[in-house]
């Protein structure tokens, strides 16, 4: 099936990583949840015998929106006053969003999340070319998946995460003559027929190097790692205007920005094609420029041990705590017992207990229901014959 994680309502921690225990630092992302996994993990932190706990938040979506920013804020200062032994430094994927963080007295400093792939997973492979373009994205209506509607041979790789995106999907690829496509001519190698397969990072490279470029189409997200595989894998990219700071390894040398309709779309694809840089001198030029801000965080990380009396060179000790991406997911109760094991001072009282079984019980009834509802639409949309 396709990879179908669970939000946090369903108990799933959004990704988080210890990066070092003296002081005590952990790196997170706040996965579609403002400020998560602090929030899910600050109620178990006592203070440590010595020094603070220090998180280094990602954003993985874009706070330059004001309905995200106000929520933001008002978590970062809310947690500051109730927890005051955590330590929270933001790390901003683009120059706005730190300036509006900044003024706003949240402490923060930019380093784009794309820095944090692990090159040595994504690379060039030999494969025949296959295909003008791929696009690599969530099937959800924000990543604007139609506008490849005019690319006669693009090919999808995608991932679903809620039932809203099973309902987006009928109206993007031709899977059933019932509903209308908008894409009738992209290449979806993942579906059999009957069911989503996922694909490992393997398959994922595989398919990049079977492509002549990579498509990202959103205008609202995050920094989106897709835009770094591609880049990686030796891709040029065709991208419209966006927020969230995916274009911080951008370059116009392999980089084609088209406006988001179909059309200029697949004209921005046929230009890409054409482009004379090779995928090595893709490739190459994005780690010089991952490298330089992997340099920025890594002082951001001695800074903060400075804080805490304690001298550190993280650069030099970058192998021994960089993992891809910078987080591993798990359940809540999993990560408390994981953080204890690794030496932190916790609690885990019954009310969390009984708290975290109710949000378990919550997501279970919401799939069921919402199976229900689709297969009483189901039901609805075959025709009834008479005797």
């Amino acid at each position: 099936m396709a990879r179908r994680v669970q939000t946090p309502e369903g108990n799933i921690m959004p990704g988080f990583h210890i990066v070092s225990k003296n002081p005590w630092i952990i790196h997170c992302y706040n996965f579609g949840n403002i400020f998560s996994p602090i929030k899910q993990l600050a109620p178990y932190l006592l203070r440590p015998a010595r020094g603070r706990i220090h998180f280094v938040l990602t954003l993985n979506w874009s706070i330059l929106p004001r309905r995200k920013f106000e929520a933001f804020n008002r978590a970062y200062h809310r947690h500051l006053r109730r927890y005051p032994h955590l330590v929270v430094t933001v790390l901003a994927n683009e120059p706005d969003e730190l300036q509006l963080l900044r003024e706003h007295g949240i402490r923060s400093e930019l380093c784009n999340q794309n820095a944090f792939l692990d090159e040595r997973l994504y690379t060039i492979q030999d494969e025949k070319k296959h295909y003008d373009a791929v696009i690599n994205s969530r099937m959800a209506p924000y990543k604007r998946i139609e506008l490849v509607r005019d690319i006669q041979n693009c090919c999808l790789i995608t991932y679903f995460l809620d039932p809203q995106d099973y309902e987006y999907v009928k109206t993007v690829l031709p899977l059933s003559e019932k509903y209308k496509s908008a894409c009738p001519h992209l290449h979806f190698p993942q579906y059999n027929g009957r069911t989503w397969q996922h694909y490992n990072i393997e398959e994922i490279c595989k398919v990049y190097a079977s492509s002549h470029c990579g498509v990202i189409l959103s205008a609202e997200e995050g920094a989106c790692f897709a835009a770094m595989e591609y880049l990686l894998c030796g891709l040029p990219v065709v991208t419209t205007p966006s927020i969230g700071g995916r274009e911080a390894f951008f370059d116009k040398d392999y980089v084609i920005w088209t406006e988001p309709v179909p059309e200029a779309v697949a004209e921005a694809v046929k230009k890409a094609r054409q482009l004379p840089v090779s995928a090595q001198e893709i490739r190459d030029r994005t780690i010089a420029g991952m490298q330089s801000v992997r340099a920025v965080y890594c002082e951001i990380l001695n800074s903060i041990a400075r804080e805490e009396g304690v001298e550190r060179d993280f650069r030099a000790e970058w192998d021994s705590f960089f993992i891809n991406k910078m987080h591993t997911n798990m359940s809540e109760p999993d990560a408390v017992a994981f953080l204890r094991a690794q030496g932190l001072n916790l609690h885990y009282p019954l009310l969390h207990r009984l708290h975290n079984g109710h949000k378990v019980f919550k997501a279970w009834l919401k799939g069921l229901k919402q199976t229900w509802r689709e297969r009483e639409r189901e039901r609805e949309r075959v025709p009834h014959t008479s005797d």
